[in-house]
């Protein structure tokens, strides 16, 4: 972690290990005799980088425009097929859906996914997934993506947590007749 001075502004390495548990410290700064502060940043508030997946290159479709809207008698949800929410299943009821870490719609308990990771937007039949500016990338079959069309049952990943679109009809509490 780089930290500041506030009085003399020279900027010092500090290894947060060395807080030990503790949320704070106050250290002297050697310049000037100042004081400075330094808080231990909580590792939920941190997105954890993938090196791995850092030289992918964005890929973009063409995906269509205009407002999103939910379609008629269709039931569009998502199931996590990997990860650490593994097994959930969250059924989307708006046109347009954030996932992410935290101040999201769907919040995903997945440290390598940035706060606002990605956008689902439906626009009736077709549902468009969009990268968000996240640090670790959106990829569909393994290519980064800034956004593109999803098929039913495709998958893709947001950090460490692999996901599918599932679009059924909707159940209807009616009987066909004979």
């Amino acid at each position: 972690m780089i930290v500041t001075c506030d009085g003399c502004s020279k900027r010092y390495k500090f290894d947060v290990a060395r807080l030990a548990g503790r949320p704070s410290a106050t250290l002297r700064c050697p310049n000037c005799q100042g004081s400075i502060t330094i808080t231990a940043q909580s590792p939920a508030d941190q997105t954890m980088r993938l090196e791995a997946d850092a030289s992918l290159l964005s890929k973009s479709a063409k995906v269509p425009g205009g407002d999103p809207f939910l379609p008629q008698g269709r039931r569009i949800s998502l199931a996590i097929l990997q990860g650490a929410d593994s097994g959930r299943i969250f059924q989307i009821s708006r046109p347009s859906t954030v996932l992410g870490r935290g101040e999201a719609d769907i919040v995903l308990n997945d440290n390598e996914v940035s706060r606002q990771h990605s956008c689902l937007e439906i626009h009736g039949a077709k549902v468009v997934l969009k990268d968000l500016g996240s640090t670790n990338g959106t990829f569909v079959n393994e290519t980064k993506i800034a956004q593109c069309e999803i098929d039913n049952r495709g998958e893709f990943r947001v950090g460490g947590t692999r996901l599918m679109l599932i679009i059924t009809d909707e159940e209807s509490d009616l009987e066909p007749l004979p």
